[in-house]
């Protein structure tokens, strides 16, 4: 799979890679801006999305890329991921478009049972 990980703290970014290093190709984005940028210019497999971000927050993002989709017939699945235990941003993130919402800390075997629910 090619998956988009988007989150402006590079230690995060470096666990979902390290993670995911063995089966998936990974691309990066520090924040929703870049990511809706990087979407609109490639194909992705999944995105995991950091809720909070400087510039542009993940549920913005989110519903960006969902906009960008309508118009190229296709819907990506979007994980977010993050430190947000809050139910009401878990239900902006929700209504937004993402398709599922984690909270940090993760395993690494949690994230790779979660992704793999995405492989086709």
């Amino acid at each position: 799979m090619k998956i988009l990980v988007v989150d402006d703290n590079p230690i995060n970014q470096k666990f979902v890679q390290y993670s995911l290093r063995n089966a998936h190709v990974i691309d990066t984005a520090n924040d929703g801006e870049e990511a809706v940028m990087k979407v609109s210019e490639n194909k992705y497999d999944l995105i995991i999305m950091d809720l909070w971000m400087p510039i542009m927050d993940g549920a913005e993002a989110t519903l960006r890329i969902r906009q960008l989709e309508v118009e190229r017939g296709q819907m990506t699945p979007i994980m977010v991921f993050t430190t947000s235990n809050m139910e009401n941003d878990r239900t902006r993130c929700l209504q937004y478009g993402a398709n599922d919402y984690l909270v940090k800390p993760v395993r690494a075997a949690t994230l790779q049972e979660k992704v793999a629910c995405y492989a086709k």
